[in-house]
């Protein structure tokens, strides 16, 4: 769903204003069950669901973040090359000097 411009909107704002576990429920989701098959790797790419990883990295708590930072880190020199990408890149990289997470 957050790959269509308004259905992306949505998520956002369940992300911003849902329970804990609710939050808890779409990073689940995000992050897929394995590692070929994962949802976040297609998100980071795309034009409106890029929003929705970077609301993700707003909203999580440090566990939850700490883990799909790990997961995006991966990935930094291939979304580099992609133009939706980048902004994912620079929310890590700010995230990353501001909270010493490595």
């Amino acid at each position: 769903m957050s790959q269509q411009k308004f259905a992306s909107n949505v998520v956002e704002k369940c992300l911003t204003f849902g329970t804990p576990e609710e939050r808890q429920i779409l990073v689940t989701e995000m992050l897929g069950t394995t590692d070929e098959n994962e949802p976040l790797q297609v998100m980071m790419k795309d034009q409106f669901a890029n929003y929705v990883v970077q609301k993700v990295l707003e909203t999580c708590d440090d566990q939850q973040l700490e883990l799909i930072l790990n997961r995006i880190k991966v990935h930094l020199n291939a979304l580099k090359k992609y133009t939706y990408g980048k902004n994912i890149v620079a929310r890590v990289e700010k995230l990353v000097a501001a909270g010493g997470f490595h």
